[in-house]
């Protein structure tokens, strides 16, 4: 009875608090979601570099998508654009942050795999979909077999294939998937809570879902991506961080829009789409070129970090 009253009493502070707990149980829950797929991956062989890009971004994708889905169940196109569109724009000050904090950092990789413009048209290709105003099923169908091919031109370029483990033995693997199965319903859970909160919150401060979905839900939804890097730059693993980034980049736009758009087509007005879309291309092309020097610095990270400056200018104050 006290907590009905509490509800209608203060909706606006209840849903705030709803919202943090949200981000704060996303969080833990996806830091052990990648924990546990990780930890099976370096058993198998897998190299830090492809770890990073496919294992460690697809773990952390996870808020992303199941907000997403939610987004998509309750014809809200623009939570669903606003979350991963926000997430991956967010993606961009992580990686200058990382650079921050190394100072200067040896950036050439030893996985082959995919072209930098491939990365970039792989990361673009939802909103050239979407400009009719709709990401179909057909659409998503589309992403998703980009996705795959990608990945599977990735996988050959990591050329360490025939050098993985065949035989691990349960006995080893059992906690890790334990891990996994457990912190992925909390994921699940939570990440159905920050959703229904955040569309009150945007109702009742007159704010649009898209919004809401770009700063609230996507940003909070990259807080796995900054424990991971910071943990990979800690530990000297650089390369895990940098495909991280990446990787979530691609799993974000071919793999959840993929996945949203074949669970329900996704209606979204895109004039709303043209800051973010500007920036995103612009952001992501630059941590592109400057993975590409041999050697990256904090002056580059600052770059980073002032493109996202510029975006939240233009979109909020423009």
């Amino acid at each position: 009875m006290v907590f009905e009253s509490f509800i209608s009493i203060h909706p606006l502070l209840f849903h705030s608090i709803i919202v943090l707990a949200s981000l704060i149980i996303v969080s833990k829950s996806s830091d052990l979601v990648v924990y546990g797929i990780s930890n099976y991956s370096k058993k198998l062989g897998v190299s830090d570099y492809l770890i990073g890009f496919l294992v460690v971004s697809i773990g952390t994708a996870m808020p992303e998508l199941v907000a997403s889905i939610t987004g998509a169940m309750i014809n809200k196109g623009e939570i669903v654009f606003g979350t991963v569109l926000g997430s991956n724009l967010f993606k961009i000050p992580l990686l200058g942050l990382v650079l921050l904090l190394a100072k200067n950092i040896k950036t050439r990789q030893t996985v082959g795999g995919n072209a930098p413009i491939i990365t970039l048209f792989v990361t673009m290709l939802p909103l050239l979909l979407v400009i009719d105003g709709v990401l179909s099923k057909i659409d998503g169908a589309i992403l998703i077999i980009a996705f795959i091919a990608y990945i599977a031109r990735l996988w050959q370029g990591e050329g360490k294939l025939g050098k993985m483990k065949k035989n691990i033995e349960l006995k080893n693997i059992w906690k890790d998937a334990i891990i996994f199965s457990l912190s992925l319903a909390a994921l699940l859970l939570s990440a159905r809570w920050l959703v229904f909160s955040s569309m009150r919150i945007s109702e009742m401060l007159d704010i649009s879902p898209y919004v809401v979905g770009l700063i609230v839900i996507g940003v909070g939804a990259s807080t796995p991506e900054l424990t991971v890097q910071l943990r990979s730059l800690f530990k000297h693993h650089e390369n895990l961080a940098f495909g991280n980034v990446f990787g979530s980049l691609v799993a974000n736009s071919a793999f959840v829009f993929g996945i949203a758009a074949l669970i329900k087509p996704v209606y979204i007005n895109p004039s709303s789409l043209i800051t973010t879309s500007i920036f995103m291309f612009l952001g992501t092309l630059a941590a592109l070129v400057l993975m590409e020097k041999e050697n990256v610095n904090w002056k580059h990270g600052l770059i980073l970090i002032g493109i996202y400056v510029l975006f939240l200018v233009f979109e909020f104050v423009f």
